[in-house]
């Protein structure tokens, strides 16, 4: 008999070991001879850096190594984190390395490591490493980055790291036939995933093999292992990815960190198996934020409540550096912003904009709850001044079952067009108005 699915009650597989506290999570990962890592970050939110002196450091006891950006550059040829998205190529120029060479960009940005015999020495050696910083004027927002007044990335000129615009229809003559048009700007807030489980790495590596084995969370292990061994410049097939229970994810673990490199190095570096696991504070200074946008959007609607055609702007930051799938946040939030209504003409530009703060990187439906908030509060508003029910004005303007799949037009910088392949919003809409 073949198990359905679709509808079943399913039961879970997992929960057993962890109701008995039998899950196996990166921290109890334990190896013979292990040290134990902490990374030294920046104080500052914007500063060059003049001098790094370890030697208070290295003479702890217990301490048995402190890695700066020199020691990176000793060993191999430092590259930075790359982007897994191909039709970003501008983003290149304002890539984030493992640890700071000459500048930092943000408050935690990594600067440099220690490796010692246990946690409580590697934390107790940070305040051994002398950093001397020369601090610059920090820029926070996006209007004000924008101004170039202050820039992060000097030799680029400029503190946009990205820009994409197009349309499709025609967005001037909509516009133009619009009884009614309506401009607001709207803004969505930065913030963080907390989840129960920080960040945290094990690395281990078999001289006599040559082959390197890395416990830890990560939720794209192929081309993270790639990026890997391109960054330490030895082959994929020698690297390998174990990985544990974990404790929570909601986007903030899809990411190559800087310490998803410092571990391994070091491991590699010392001879010895290295254990990083991030405190608190740490994930809260150092771990991907996202979804903070300024949008400024603009409507073009008939009495009738037919909608003509829309104009957006969208401003996304990107924090200090670009991380691996920053820009994928204010270009996802253009690209669905029309949502699952019937708008013909739709006209966008996208700026992604560096600002003195944490990276910014995917979290759940990226693009998908930003873009949803700023058009249905417009709806809203539009409802409200056109004396119709908000309800009606939806149904008015939904993609109706009869025409998909509906192709929507390349919205987005790849190369394809956005098709929406089935789906029936208005019975949606009805069955969400039967539960309120």
């Amino acid at each position: 008999m073949v198990q359905k699915y679709i509808g079943a009650p399913i039961r879970r597989k997992e929960d057993r070991r962890f109701l008995t506290g039998q899950g196996q999570f990166v921290d109890d990962v334990k190896l013979p001879n292990m040290l134990h890592a902490a990374i030294v970050r920046s104080p500052h939110a914007h500063a060059r850096i003049l001098s790094i002196d370890t030697s208070a450091a290295l003479a702890m006891e217990g301490v048995v190594s402190v890695l700066t950006y020199r020691d990176i550059e000793q060993t191999v040829e430092p590259r930075p984190i790359p982007i897994r998205m191909r039709a970003y190529h501008e983003l290149e120029r304002f890539l984030q390395y493992p640890l700071a060479e000459d500048k930092v960009r943000y408050v935690g940005d990594p600067v440099a490591m220690v490796v010692a015999e246990s946690r409580y020495l590697a934390e107790d050696a940070l305040d051994g490493v002398d950093v001397t910083y020369d601090p610059l004027p920090a820029v926070v927002d996006l209007e004000k980055s924008l101004e170039g007044d202050v820039l992060l990335f000097e030799q680029h000129g400029t503190n946009v790291a990205y820009e994409f615009e197009s349309s499709i229809g025609d967005p001037d003559e909509a516009f133009r036939n619009a009884d009614y048009t309506r401009k607001e700007e709207f803004r969505c807030h930065r913030h963080t995933a907390n989840p129960l489980e920080t960040r945290g790495l094990v690395a281990s590596y078999s001289t006599g093999r040559e082959e390197l084995t890395v416990w830890g969370e990560t939720k794209v292990p192929h081309y993270n292992r790639g990026v890997l061994a391109s960054m330490l410049q030895m082959p994929e097939h020698r690297i390998h990815f174990v990985e544990p229970d974990v404790g929570g994810g909601f986007g903030v673990r899809g990411e190559f960190y800087p310490e998803n490199f410092l571990v391994p190095f070091a491991a590699i570096k010392t001879g010895r198996p290295v254990k990083w696991i991030e405190d608190r504070v740490e994930h809260l200074i150092s771990a991907n934020h996202s979804r903070e946008h300024w949008c400024e959007l603009e409507i073009a609607v008939k009495n009738d409540g037919t909608i003509l055609g829309m104009r957006a702007k969208i401003y996304g930051a990107l924090g200090g550096y670009v991380r691996t799938h920053g820009a994928v946040v204010p270009t996802s939030t253009a690209a669905m912003l029309t949502g699952p209504y019937v708008i013909p003409n739709y006209q966008w530009e996208v700026k992604c904009i560096l600002t003195n703060k944490v990276g910014m990187g995917t979290f759940s439906a990226p693009g998908r709850y930003e873009s949803c908030f700023f058009r249905e509060r417009l709806l809203d508003m539009v409802a409200a001044d056109l004396g119709i029910d908000p309800v009606e004005l939806r149904f008015k303007n939904l993609i109706p079952p009869s025409a998909m799949p509906y192709e929507l037009g390349r919205t987005r910088p790849e190369e394809y067009s956005l098709i929406y392949d089935s789906g029936d919003y208005p019975a949606l809409l009805r069955k969400a108005l039967e539960v309120i």
